[in-house]
């Protein structure tokens, strides 16, 4: 080999060697930038707050609206101008009514303690209701911003069950309930519990979720599924959605809900029943009353029996104030002695459970309650002794999804103690 031949690759050697250093080197440098960059990243600082307010430098003073107060009036005496006080009352309202406040709510006064020597209300804050709130920032003197929040609502699933010695409202004080659970599973089981029938031994076994702001309740939300001892039978809610909706049925897939309630409203009493030969209260001689009186209260909301168009709303001499809906080509009902009606109109197509008046004494009545007629094919029938159909079941198409979910609630409701539905 010349010598000329081993210097050229003694060269090549070298600069070899050369590159090989640098891309170690570049290699080893970028591993410590970035090694460097993740340990030196700092967690992030939690600021305590208040209505979403950062309380650093701020003295919070918390008020009850008094009888006679206004939210000028409490804006004033916490310094803020007149001038600013008419702005507000200037400011659009149609989602949100930004002056009107009422007795006994709570209110909050952010005082900004450092930025001046004279201290000055940077934040008011007014408590709708349990859950939303108003903050009226006033950090910008020419710009006032009012914002409506919503506080964080946790959900909590909860399950309940009881035995009944005499009524379901006992059954639930003397499981220490929420009292609204009364009311749920009234609505639930609606068409296949008789709540004016029930018998000592009847018993239940529901799931629900109950809501809570600031780890107090705030009330319960619809039942999830249930189970209802009435009468020997064992009658199941179990939810199911179908065609965008959901429903409760039993556990062989029928529809729970009918297509008539048994009874539209919440009432105390059955004050007359059907028939034809009645002592008129007014008129005092035997007349027909092809209708049930429920006794209740003034005021109670009558709903809509079932799904239609409501064809009458009007006064009459003798029904006062009532309404008529056409059903189908079959069946309408009629509601009289309203004390007032609900939001629908003659045309209005309205929904089993929608309210359509509310109960009173309108007409020729004695007292509070309501009069209610169903005709079929333009006759009049006994409405207590109507056996309406049932509403559509789970589709065959969705029968395999059914009995999957089914067979889920079955299981969760089973297992709440006690045991006694294994026991009948």
């Amino acid at each position: 080999m010349s010598s000329k031949l081993r210097d050229l690759i003694f060269v090549l050697i070298c600069i070899l060697t050369v590159i090989a250093v640098i891309f170690h080197n570049i290699r080893t440098a970028t591993e410590e930038v970035l090694y460097i960059e993740i340990e030196t990243t700092e967690p992030e600082i939690e600021i305590e707050t208040k209505y979403g307010i950062p309380i650093e430098s701020y003295r919070i003073e918390f008020g009850t609206v008094s009888r006679g107060e206004t939210l000028g009036g409490i804006l004033q005496r916490h310094g803020i101008t007149a001038y600013q006080v008419d702005k507000i009352s200037r400011m659009p309202s149609d989602t949100l009514n930004v002056t009107r406040i009422n007795i006994g709510r709570p209110y909050a006064v952010f005082t900004d303690t450092i930025t001046d020597s004279i201290p000055r209300m940077d934040y008011f804050v007014y408590e709708n209701g349990t859950v939303f709130y108003t903050v009226y920032d006033f950090t910008n003197y020419d710009t006032i911003i009012i914002e409506r929040h919503r506080k964080h609502v946790d959900t909590i699933t909860r399950s309940a069950s009881g035995i009944i010695e005499s009524s379901l409202w006992n059954a639930i004080v003397k499981e220490e309930l929420p009292w609204a659970l009364a009311i749920a599973m009234s609505q639930v089981f609606a068409w296949t519990v008789d709540f004016y029938a029930l018998k000592k031994g009847d018993a239940f076994k529901v799931i629900y979720d109950e809501y809570y702001v600031e780890d107090n309740s705030i009330g319960i939300g619809d039942i999830k599924a249930g189970l209802f001892f009435h009468h020997g039978k064992e009658l199941w809610a179990i939810p199911f959605e179908q065609n965008g909706e959901t429903g409760y049925f039993d556990t062989l897939g029928n529809n729970t809900r009918k297509t008539f309630m048994k009874a539209p409203l919440q009432y105390t009493r059955v004050s007359s029943r059907y028939s034809h030969a009645r002592m008129h209260p007014v008129h005092r001689r035997p007349r027909a009353h092809l209708a049930v009186d429920f006794a209740a209260p003034t005021g109670t909301p009558v709903y809509a029996a079932s799904d239609g168009v409501i064809v009458t709303r009007a006064y009459g001499v003798g029904p006062g104030y009532y309404i008529k809906i056409r059903h189908n080509s079959v069946y309408s009902t009629v509601y009289m002695h309203f004390s007032r009606f609900g939001k629908y109109h003659v045309g209005n197509h309205v929904n089993q459970g929608d309210i359509i008046g509310y109960v009173g004494s309108t007409g020729w009545s004695t007292g509070p309650h309501l009069h209610y007629e169903i005709h079929e094919n333009g006759q009049k029938i006994d409405p207590l002794k109507f056996e309406p159909p049932p509403a559509d079941p789970v589709d065959s198409v969705n029968m395999k999804r059914f009995n999957s979910e089914k067979r889920e609630w079955i299981d969760k409701i089973i297992a709440i103690s006690p045991d006694f539905f294994e026991k009948k």
